[in-house]
C-alpha cells in the first residue's frame, strides 16, 4: 500500500494551499481547496476542537482544521457555518467511511438526545430562529452545515426516494450528526439549508432515536417572494432546472406532470415550498413528536412563540428575553454571502394565478389545503399555537 492511502486507523492530512471556491459558490468542498499532502495521521486527531467536519461524499468524510481563536459556531458573527468554516481553513483531513465508522466505535454509544434538528423550507425565519437559540449560549448552534445537505444531495440522485425501509443509510447518517455535534456534555441545534433536505425526513428518527426535530414553516406566497427579491432575476428564470435535478425523484417525477410548458419558476418555487410540506406531513402520518412552528406565530405572539420553542430544544424559561434580543436585528447582516440591497426596495409579485396552480397543486398531490390569499395552509399538523 502507498505511504499516502489512507487504512482503517489513519486519515490523509493535506496542508491547504490556497482557497479557490468560486465566488457565488454556498456549499463546501475540497475541490475548492489548492492542497499539498503531508502525510497520515492517527484518527485521535479527530479529537481536535479545532478541527471539524467540513463535507462528505459517498465514499469519505472529509475535515477541516481551523484559525486558531475562530469559533465557527458563532452565528452572531458568522451566520452561517460553511462561510466562515472555510475561510478559516488551514488544514484538510480526509477519511473513508470505514474509518470514521472504527473512529466512533471508540466513544460513548449516543442517541442524538442532545440534537435539535430544524427542518424548514428555506426564506421562513429559520435563521433568524437559529440567531435566537444562539443568542441563549445554551446550545452549540450550526446553521447550514454543508455535511447535512450532502448527506441529502446523496439519497435525492438515487432512482428511488429513501423510506423508513432505507436503512442502509443509517450508520452514514449516524455518523455525519455525531460528528457535527462531537461533545457529549453540550446541546446541538442544527438548522439545514431548506428545500433539498426533506429527504431526511423518513430517516433522522430511526438513525438516531433521540433527536429533537421540528419544522419551521411559512405561508407560501411571501415565502416565494422572500426566495425571489434574494435571487436575482436572471438566476431566478434560469435556476429551475438544476434546482430540480437535486430534488428526491418522487418529487421530480411530479414536477415533470404538473408543471406547464417549461415550468415558471414562481410555480417551481411553490412547488419546492409544498414539497417540504408533504414530506412533513407523510412523516408525522403516525408521529406527533414532531412540532410546527410558524413564522406568523413568532411575528405575532413572540415571547409565548420564544417560550414554547426553547422548551421545545430544553432550554430554560430564564432565557426567553436572551433569545428574544436576536428580533432587534438582521439575522443575517453579518453574512459575506448578504446584501442587503439585493432585497431592500426590490420589487417583486406572485400573480393570483400562480396561487390558484399552488392552491391546487396542493389539494390533487399533496392533500394540502390553503387558504387565504397568502397560501397558509390550513390543514399543517402539530402546529403550535398560543393557547
Amino acid at each position: 500500500m502507498a505511504n499516502d492511502q489512507p487504512t482503517s486507523d489513519s486519515i490523509q492530512a493535506f496542508e491547504i494551499l490556497k482557497d479557490i471556491k468560486p465566488k457565488f459558490a454556498m456549499i463546501n468542498q475540497k475541490e475548492f481547496f489548492e492542497h499539498k499532502f503531508t502525510g497520515l495521521k492517527e484518527l485521535s486527531y479527530l479529537d481536535r476542537e479545532d478541527v471539524t467536519l467540513y463535507c462528505l461524499t459517498e465514499e469519505e468524510f472529509v475535515f477541516v482544521r481551523t484559525t486558531p481563536g475562530v469559533n465557527i459556531f458563532d452565528t452572531e458573527e458568522y451566520p452561517f457555518v460553511y462561510n466562515i468554516q472555510h475561510k478559516s481553513a488551514e488544514e484538510m483531513l480526509i477519511a473513508s467511511h470505514e474509518a470514521v465508522y472504527q473512529y466512533l466505535k471508540t466513544k460513548p454509544e449516543r442517541d442524538g438526545s442532545n440534537i435539535a434538528y430544524l427542518h424548514n423550507p428555506g426564506r421562513c425565519g429559520s435563521t433568524l430562529v437559529a440567531n435566537m437559540v444562539s443568542k441563549t449560549k445554551q446550545c452549540e448552534v450550526q446553521s447550514e452545515p454543508t455535511p447535512v445537505l450532502n448527506l441529502s444531495l446523496i439519497f435525492n440522485k438515487k432512482d428511488q426516494p429513501v423510506t423508513r425501509e432505507s436503512r442502509e443509510y443509517l450508520d452514514l447518517i449516524k455518523a455525519t450528526f455525531l460528528l457535527l455535534c462531537p461533545d457529549v456534555n453540550k446541546k446541538y441545534f442544527i438548522k439545514p439549508w431548506g428545500i433539498e433536505t426533506m429527504s431526511l425526513f423518513p430517516l433522522l428518527h430511526q438513525a438516531l432515536p433521540g433527536i429533537k426535530e421540528m419544522l419551521m414553516c411559512r405561508d407560501v406566497r411571501p415565502t416565494v417572494l422572500s426566495f425571489k427579491k434574494l435571487i436575482p432575476e436572471q438566476i431566478y428564470k434560469s435556476i429551475i432546472p438544476m434546482k430540480m435535478s437535486i430534488q428526491p425523484p418522487n418529487y421530480r417525477d411530479l414536477w415533470e406532470k404538473v408543471k406547464r410548458g417549461e415550468g415558471d419558476p414562481d410555480e417551481a418555487f411553490c412547488f419546492f415550498i409544498l414539497s417540504t410540506y408533504h414530506a412533513y406531513m407523510e412523516e408525522t402520518r403516525d408521529r406527533d413528536d414532531i412540532k410546527s412552528y410558524s413564522y406568523e406565530s413568532l411575528i405575532e405572539h413572540k415571547e409565548l412563540f420564544t417560550k414554547s420553542f426553547l422548551k421545545e430544544i430544553g432550554v430554560e424559561e430564564e432565557y426567553v428575553q436572551a433569545a428574544m434580543s436576536a428580533l432587534e436585528v438582521d439575522s443575517q447582516a453579518k453574512s459575506s454571502s448578504h446584501n442587503q440591497k439585493r432585497t431592500a426596495g426590490v420589487k417583486a409579485s406572485v400573480s393570483d394565478e400562480t396561487m390558484e396552480w399552488a392552491v391546487k397543486l396542493a389539494k390533487e398531490e399533496f392533500g394540502i389545503e390553503l387558504e387565504g390569499e397568502k397560501g397558509r395552509v390550513h390543514n399543517m399538523p402539530h402546529q403550535w399555537n398560543k393557547v
